[in-house]
């Protein structure tokens, strides 16, 4: 009689792990709404700054980019791409405060720290979901009375959209562990997080339109092709503008969520154990 081969241990733990944040996942989702509510509780919008934040930095950009200095003057293509990096952004800052915030819960309670990330993941989630609502019942009607060419719903939204979200938010879920590792035993990196996504905001198509980007030369356009934004923006505006839908851009977006999701969340969950030194 033979014996069944052995699961291998790694197999085993990961298996518990998730396991564990299955079973805490109410706790998740009822911090996430409850930090959203306590956020802006004093303000007299409340939730709606999550949508006006990313409104009003593209409403500014698109002044000085659009009007100023027109090197992009498609409102909807500025805004659908400050949406999506506002959702990236607000992951990666709330991931790398989300360990340092809750350093009391850390010590005194036993659960899986990646639920903290997590809890910053789902805020910038629903506010990014709630922008897109903004894009078209704002923006599409102001857009085609300025222009004649509005933007609205299409049925490749209908699929899209389904595929990309989870994409984006595993990148951004991996992107907020990361932070979170780093800021533990780092605490200077908080101060830096604004200006490299000052950085990135800059290196990505979203104040410049198609035609500036046709015009780059070397090595701008290997900057360009190595930005993980690129190939997600191109998926997002093809769901919400309509643009030409590319198969190889979905694939990509698809590697770098993989890649950078799985590996940052593997690095968050084998150091978790030493963060109570830290705090």
């Amino acid at each position: 009689m033979t014996s069944s081969p052995t699961r291998p241990r790694v197999i085993i733990a990961a298996r518990s792990y998730l396991s564990q944040l299955w079973e805490r996942r109410e706790f998740a989702w009822y911090m996430a709404m409850g930090n959203l509510k306590a956020r802006n509780a004093s303000t007299g919008l409340g939730l709606f700054w999550w949508v006006l934040n990313p409104l009003l930095l593209g409403a500014v950009y698109y002044i000085v980019f659009g009007i100023i200095v027109p090197v992009g003057r498609d409102l909807s293509y500025l805004l659908s791409g400050m949406f999506v990096f506002y959702f990236t952004s607000t992951s990666i800052t709330g991931g790398a405060n989300s360990i340092l915030s809750n350093a009391r819960l850390l010590v005194n309670v036993s659960f899986p720290r990646l639920i903290l990330p997590v809890v910053a993941v789902i805020e910038s989630g629903i506010g990014f979901l709630a922008s897109l609502v903004a894009l078209y019942v704002i923006i599409g009607p102001i857009q085609f009375l300025f222009t004649g060419e509005g933007v609205w719903p299409s049925l490749t939204m209908v699929w899209l959209l389904p595929i990309i979200f989870p994409i984006h938010t595993l990148f951004n879920l991996g992107l907020a562990a990361l932070a979170g590792r780093i800021a533990v035993p780092f605490r200077d990196v908080n101060n830096l997080i604004p200006y490299l996504l000052r950085l990135w905001l800059y290196l990505s198509p979203i104040i410049y339109g198609p035609a500036f980007i046709a015009r780059l030369e070397e090595p701008w356009v290997s900057i360009y092709q190595l930005n993980p934004l690129v190939p997600i923006l191109g998926v997002y505006r093809s769901a919400l503008l309509g643009y030409p839908f590319v198969a190889s851009e979905l694939l990509w977006s698809a590697v770098w969520a993989a890649g950078v999701g799985l590996v940052a969340i593997v690095a968050f969950v084998k150091y978790e154990g030493r963060m109570a030194r830290y705090l």
